[in-house]
Formats: C-alpha cells, sequence, structure tokens
C-alpha cells in the first residue's frame, strides 16, 4: 500500500515537471508575427484563425489557395497579393 502512494506521488510530481507555456503568452507572440493582423481579418471571415503549426510549413501555399478557391465561391473577399505573401509568411513562421 504504502508503494502504491509513493509511486502515485511521484507520478504527480514527474507529471508537473514539464513547464507549459501560458497560451496567452503564445497568442502574444503570435500577434508581434508579421502577417498575423492579415490572416486574422481574411481566415475569420469563414472560421477561427488556425494554428500556425496546424500544417508544415511547405504545405501552407495550398492550403491558402485552397481556401481563396472557397472564398471566390461563398462570394467573401480574397486577399490582396500582398497580403497573400503575407499570410503565408505568416503561417509559415514560428513565435519566439
Amino acid at each position: 500500500m504504502k508503494t502504491a502512494i509513493v509511486l502515485i506521488f511521484l507520478a504527480l510530481i514527474i507529471s508537473g515537471c514539464g513547464k507549459k507555456e501560458d497560451p496567452r503568452e503564445v497568442q502574444k507572440k503570435l500577434m508581434l508575427i508579421p502577417g498575423y493582423r492579415e490572416a486574422k481579418v481574411i481566415c475569420t471571415q469563414c472560421h477561427a484563425l488556425p494554428f500556425t503549426d496546424q500544417h508544415v510549413a511547405d504545405a501552407w501555399p495550398s492550403v491558402i489557395a485552397r481556401m481563396e478557391n472557397y472564398m471566390r465561391a461563398n462570394n467573401r473577399r480574397v486577399p490582396t497579393e500582398q497580403e497573400h505573401a503575407a499570410i503565408i509568411g505568416y503561417f509559415q513562421s514560428k513565435p519566439n
């Protein structure tokens, strides 16, 4: 019985050792990345802003192109060339 209690106690201590970053701090870092504002305006026309790590960096251009097709089909505002480049840059970046 004592062994089980000690093991449970140790497991609880070990599981708490990995410090997780505060989601508010992550959000602040994301907001500082160039292209955040453009992504926020364009992407949230249809859905919540995706996380930058939702796809690998190389996949984002095709994801953005696919989303632009949905925007056109649903009469949403499509990003300008500058916005398009900024949005891809945002999603391909990683917060510090």
